[in-house]
């Protein structure tokens, strides 16, 4: 005698099998208190493990590392570390209750030193790394800013004029791996860039004045 075939759904099995294991590290959820991001980062592949990927930045709310290029800049007396992680805390999911801790309700940026365990969060992602600057290599905002016509992209004539305008005009204690440089931008090139410093740091932009 044959019944109608039973489909089994092997992903739904996997995540099954993911939430009976006791989960002792951080609380899957958005957090503020301190957490050292190898931890943050586990515990978001936790959360996918019981949950499955799809739509997992905003109905997870918790924090991530980019997806998008490295930005992870380690200064040079290797006393700091600067990993940049964001969380999307945006809700509008009825079966979510956020009543009793709400959320923020924007993408959220952290910066995170963890030989120092410190950390700092904002709504803005320019505002998370230069907090982490100001941090761990104060005195970068008297930096000179590098003339218009230099660029630090990835072509290897510019990345090559503005480390030669770096060695003669910036101080000599700043000529170091992980140093950031200024650069002025245009109206809509204000991000902050990580690792494309000439020295290895991040790519600061000039504030428009």
């Amino acid at each position: 005698m044959h019944g109608e075939p039973t489909l089994f759904d092997m992903a739904e099995f996997e995540r099954e099998a993911v939430a009976a294991t006791p989960w002792e590290g951080v609380p899957l959820q958005y957090v503020t208190a301190y957490h050292h991001p190898d931890d943050l980062a586990a515990a978001f592949e936790r959360w996918t493990g019981e949950h499955g990927n799809f739509g997992c930045l905003m109905r997870s709310h918790m924090w991530h590392r980019s997806y998008f290029g490295r930005q992870d800049v380690a200064a040079s007396d290797e006393a700091h570390e600067l990993h940049m992680l964001s969380a999307d805390t945006r809700c509008d999911l009825a079966e979510h209750d956020h009543s009793a801790d709400p959320l923020p309700g924007g993408l959220m940026y952290q910066a995170n030193c963890p030989p120092c365990r410190w950390h700092v969060i904002t709504e803005h992602e320019n505002e998370a790394v230069e907090a982490w600057h100001d941090h761990a290599m104060p005195g970068w905002r008297a930096l000179p800013i590098l003339p218009t016509k230099l660029s630090t992209a990835d072509e290897k004539k510019a990345r090559a004029a503005a480390a030669k305008w770096c060695a003669e005009n910036y101080p000599a204690e700043w000529q170091r791996p992980g140093a950031p440089v200024i650069t002025r931008r245009g109206p809509h090139g204000g991000r902050h860039v990580g690792g494309r410093s000439p020295f290895g740091g991040y790519d600061l932009a000039a504030p428009n004045d």
